[in-house]
């Protein structure tokens, strides 16, 4: 599909559900049949009537195929003179007689099919972009989601031990997931850990108490099994 900025109105057509070959390929080609024939567009230099004839072409080309179904099939038949035709129905297979452009019919819908079949690239209006929606929100409706990591609370009051307590937390128990015991440190890990931050091994063991859950403190982190020795002796 091409977009085209000076596509006519063409709403007339929508009701529409037949048309000759010379009609459909006007219109896929951006020109109003009521207004222009291929010659006419052809004559006055229309930007597009190439166009609207290479459909028409490719139109009856499909429809000698087999592609393409005509309701009726016309024939322009030479009598006497190049300029002297007459219109006579013929089969679409039957190539005693150019197709009539200007008289053989086809269906809207078979138009669509052979379309979508044949990945034509007709013309068509520009499409109007939709304006962003703008959704006003009223202070009062706002819901502030509550955080999942739950921070201590923040006071004036400073000291050593909190600070410790703070760093501790931080790097030791941030990963811990109550469904896996494993992931809490040790409380090795954790008294070297405020050791080395220069607390006392008393203030160490102190923070390592407050910090560990109670179904840690007395059984720890489960051990991993060791491998055990499954040989026989004779």
């Amino acid at each position: 599909m091409i977009e085209i900025e000076d596509y006519p109105n063409v709403d007339h057509w929508r009701t529409v559900q037949e048309f000759t070959i010379e009609q459909a390929s006007l219109l896929l080609a951006g020109i109003d049949p009521m207004d222009l024939t291929i010659n006419e567009a052809r004559n006055k230099g229309h930007a597009r009537w190439k166009n609207a004839l290479g459909y028409a072409r490719g139109m009856e080309t499909s429809i000698r195929r087999g592609i393409l179904t005509a309701v009726v099939c016309y024939g322009e038949k030479t009598i006497d003179a190049p300029w002297d035709v007459e219109i006579v129905i013929i089969r679409p297979t039957d190539r005693t007689y150019p197709i009539s452009i200007h008289h053989t019919i086809i269906t809207r819908e078979s138009l669509y099919d052979w379309a979508k079949k044949e990945r034509v690239r007709f013309f068509a209006p520009i499409r109007e972009k939709e304006p962003p929606v703008i959704t006003v929100i009223n202070s009062d409706e706002l819901i502030v989601e509550e955080s999942h990591i739950k921070l201590l609370p923040t006071f004036n009051h400073k000291s050593d031990g909190l600070e410790l307590v703070e760093e501790a937390i931080t790097e030791l128990w941030s990963n811990y997931d109550e469904k896996n015991p494993d992931t809490a440190p040790t409380k090795k890990q954790v008294i070297d850990y405020l050791r080395k931050r220069g607390a006392s091994i008393n203030m160490a063991e102190a923070i390592d108490l407050i910090l560990r859950p109670f179904d840690l403190r007395k059984k720890g982190r489960p051990r991993k099994n060791s491998p055990t020795n499954n040989h026989i002796d004779n």
